[in-house]
């Protein structure tokens, strides 16, 4: 499936390994040029890196200057953000012994680092309003053609060469 996505620019977060690593190797087989923000490369990381259209950036998000940093390391404006950052240490103690200063850990990276990233993406726009592009649906299935359409399908759906 051809999503469209030649010469965009993508900055995935979390992108070492996992859900991240994933969208930065399926960003990269559409044709984008994906900056890959992780603390740490790996293996499969640096293999896309070696590769070509994906460039790792080492930072901590958790950090207040890693988002910005992040973002202008893409040297133009981003097109698609895809926020994957998160974690937590595990707290066996129960949840009586997780202090104030562990919530505010927590809510920094899992909350706070999209934040930050979003608002420095929007700020990377040379028109910060703009609405993202959102490339079209494929038809359904044959098999499903003739059965009643779902509304967010019908609303989402765009027959090629028809207006939205």
């Amino acid at each position: 499936m051809d999503l469209e996505l030649q010469e965009q620019v993508a900055v995935v977060t979390g992108a070492s390994r996992g859900i991240g690593l994933a969208v930065v190797r399926a960003l990269a087989a559409e044709g984008a040029y994906v900056v890959a923000g992780a603390r740490n490369p790996s293996t499969a990381l640096d293999y896309l890196v070696q590769a070509g259209r994906v460039r790792w950036v080492a930072g901590d998000l958790a950090q207040g200057s890693g988002p910005a940093d992040l973002i202008a390391a893409a040297g133009r404006p981003v097109d698609i953000l895809v926020n994957n950052v998160g974690g937590a240490p595990a707290r066996t103690g129960g949840f009586l012994t997780i202090t104030d200063e562990d919530w505010y850990s927590s809510i920094n990276l899992n909350l706070m680092a999209a934040v930050r990233t979003t608002r420095a993406a929007r700020r990377s726009a040379p028109r910060p309003n703009r609405s993202p592009r959102v490339p079209p649906l494929p038809p359904p299935p044959a098999a499903s053609r003739n059965r009643p359409r779902s509304r967010t399908w019908c609303s989402c759906w765009r027959a090629p060469g028809r207006r939205t």
